[in-house]
């Protein structure tokens, strides 16, 4: 099914335009297609903080209003906000969908599978396999919190235990394009801004000064 009919059937999905027959095809298809499910959260965060941002200014609007009731001509006043508020939230929606397509491409051109090296580094192997295992979590588990959570916590400790230490830059890149899946872009670029890089030629320098650049 192309993205034009995953879009519709999205579409009509949350409008609740759909038979029971539809519906339960579409859950069907949410469990087995990757695709159509991504677009389909991607549209239900979408629709969460528009609805967020509705609330907000409705609240605000009504505030207009109010004063607008003591203004000489109110009636212009209000079509004048409500105008504003909805060209508002329509440009915000448009913006904030292009951002969040924006991270997930990013997530999947800069990603790839992490592959343990062993003993390579004169670190614990039981230590590698572990961060091998979060890594790769990051791109297989659609829930990645919890892996996000482990990740932060053994962040948060590579300048006071060796064994982890070893392993910083890597520890710091995976935690940051699990970020950048997340679309938390603050968290993404303030893990890469901390990242000593000794050798900014260096091919994994480079990676870090380009998706820097990307999230500017």
């Amino acid at each position: 099914m192309d993205k034009i009919d995953n879009s519709e059937r999205i579409d009509r999905f949350f409008r609740e335009q759909m038979s029971l027959e539809e519906r339960n095809t579409f859950l069907e298809d949410l469990k087995n297609d990757k695709e159509l499910r991504e677009e389909a959260q991607i549209t239900a965060l979408l629709i969460q903080e528009l609805k967020e941002e509705r609330s907000k200014q409705e609240q605000e609007i009504a505030q207009e209003i109010r004063m607008a009731k003591s203004s000489k001509n109110p009636k212009r006043i209000i079509y004048w906000v409500g105008s504003i508020a909805a060209m508002f939230i329509l440009i915000f929606g448009s913006v904030r969908f292009y951002q969040i397509k924006q991270m997930d491409n990013l997530f999947n051109e800069y990603y790839s599978p992490y592959e343990s090296q062993g003993m390579s580094r004169g670190g614990d192997d039981d230590v590698e396999k572990e961060l091998a295992n979060l890594f790769n979590q990051i791109e297989t588990e659609e829930d990645v919190a919890p892996t996000l959570q482990k990740l932060q916590s053994i962040y948060d400790k590579i300048d006071s235990e060796y064994e982890y230490s070893l392993y910083a830059d890597d520890i710091s890149w995976y935690l940051a394009l699990g970020y950048i899946k997340v679309h938390d872009i603050e968290k993404a670029s303030r893990i890469l801004h901390a990242i000593h890089v000794d050798d900014d030629e260096s091919e994994f320098g480079q990676k870090v000064k380009e998706l820097l650049k990307e999230l500017e």
